[in-house]
């Protein structure tokens, strides 16, 4: 083994093992995200000298200051308060070391059907083989079924953009894996990552539209088909077709005869709690304690509805939750997770046409999309709950995001040294 190599070939393993194991086994990302802590140990003289780019500092930036929004939201003393802040702050500590050492982009591609159809197989055992109302994996349904359909998308833009590369084997393979992806997405009946599924549409026709791209025409028309396949089956599956029923009952029920006790009708009360309050403490926000005390005086006061009280920790909207938690720096903060790696990612024309045509403009391409294609879902996740509560989405959510930039500056720096050279 060429140990000059070793830690190439460690990043190039971590971009693997995060989509390959995704949330179907146990614990999985954080298999990849301890194995890139490791290597960020081991190397530090090879990457500390490293010059990072511009865009490195913003992320690693983004992700320290989500680390200290944590330290404010967590409620939790001693060592535990320092769990979720430390998982952002190693974030940013191993960001600079895989930016250094960029892995394979190959890697990552290769992960992602195995990744999407672990999660599908898993998810039909859990409801058909177990008998389970939803499938939840390893964690809670919700995270479950929006990282699902993340990868089947993820798995959508690799198979359109590489598709003419490869035979009928490998296109059936991808259409499987999307297929599973989409399937785990349904079996969990997350109805919040089908929210994000409706923003990620435009966004990639506005891609396509941009670059003009003929990778774009196969991928357009397998998200659309998606969609209509996913319409098909929430129509002529029972079970889901009764919980898009179930939803529409509860918005019309909540708004005629003031109903709560529903699930949609407790994030609805939540939200008018949070247009109350918000704009009481707008700046600085009531802290996560002052939060659930007002809420509780509110409540004992017969102003809203009891049933928020057993969801008075947060509520579920990201931004709502951290505007009343913290004021508009949190919500900032928040809005610059979503909004820098879009800003960095976004495939335009001008960053493609800096790379040479060929593989390496289709792995950039490939890799800008997904990127890009992650920051507009996750925000969508966001919209309908507290996405960075669960752990499984929060160390996914780093782990992928450092896995595709680092790519992203291999791919870059290897063109601009042939073009030297």
């Amino acid at each position: 083994m060429n140990l000059q190599n070793l830690p190439l070939q460690l990043t190039s393993l971590v971009a693997f093992l995060i989509p390959a194991f995704a949330l179907w086994i146990r614990t999985g990302p954080s298999y990849g995200a301890a194995v890139l802590l490791l290597g960020t140990l081991c190397f530090t003289p090879r990457w500390i000298k490293s010059r990072p780019a511009s865009g490195t500092w913003a992320l690693a930036l983004v992700l320290l200051g989500m680390g200290v929004l944590w330290f404010e939201l967590t409620t939790q003393q001693g060592f535990h308060r320092w769990d979720r802040p430390i998982k952002w702050a190693l974030g940013a500590l191993c960001l600079f070391y895989a930016a250094a050492c960029a892995p394979r982009p190959s890697a990552f591609f290769f992960g992602l059907p195995i990744g999407c159809i672990g999660m599908g197989g898993l998810a039909l055992w859990q409801v058909c083989g177990q008998g389970m109302g939803r499938a939840t994996g390893y964690t809670s349904a919700i995270p479950w079924g929006d990282t699902a359909l993340l990868l089947a998308c993820f798995n959508g833009v690799y198979a359109a953009i590489f598709w003419k590369e490869h035979g009928w084997p490998w296109r059936l393979l991808q259409i499987i894996a999307v297929m599973a992806g989409v399937s785990a997405s349904l079996l969990s009946q997350a109805r919040g990552g089908w929210l994000a599924l409706l923003l990620a549409f435009p966004m990639l026709l506005l891609v396509g539209w941009q670059l003009r791209s003929r990778f774009f025409r196969p991928l357009i028309a397998l998200l659309s088909s998606l969609m209509i396949v996913l319409l098909v089956v929430i129509a002529s599956v029972p079970s889901l077709r009764a919980h898009v029923d179930k939803a529409t009952t509860e918005i019309t029920q909540f708004y005629h005869g003031h109903n709560v006790n529903t699930s949609l009708g407790i994030r609805l009360e939540q939200y008018r709690l949070a247009f109350e309050i918000i704009p009481k403490k707008p700046l600085l926000g009531w802290t996560r304690k002052g939060f659930v005390e007002e809420t509780e005086r509110l409540v004992a006061a017969g102003e809203y509805d009891p049933s928020i009280i057993e969801y008075k920790d947060f509520i579920h909207n990201e931004l709502l939750d951290n505007w009343a938690k913290t004021g508009i720096p949190g919500v900032l903060m928040q809005l610059a997770l979503y909004g820098v790696p879009l800003f960095l990612f976004w495939p335009s024309a001008k960053r493609l046409q800096l790379i040479s045509a060929g593989r390496p403009w289709r792995q950039a391409l490939a890799l800008r999309v997904m990127g890009s294609l992650m920051s507009v879902m996750y925000f969508g996740f966001g919209l309908t709950m507290p996405f960075f509560n669960h752990n499984s989405g929060t160390v996914f959510f780093i782990f992928c995001l450092i896995c595709l930039w680092a790519a992203l500056q291999g791919v870059e720096r290897e063109n601009s040294m042939r073009k030297q050279a």
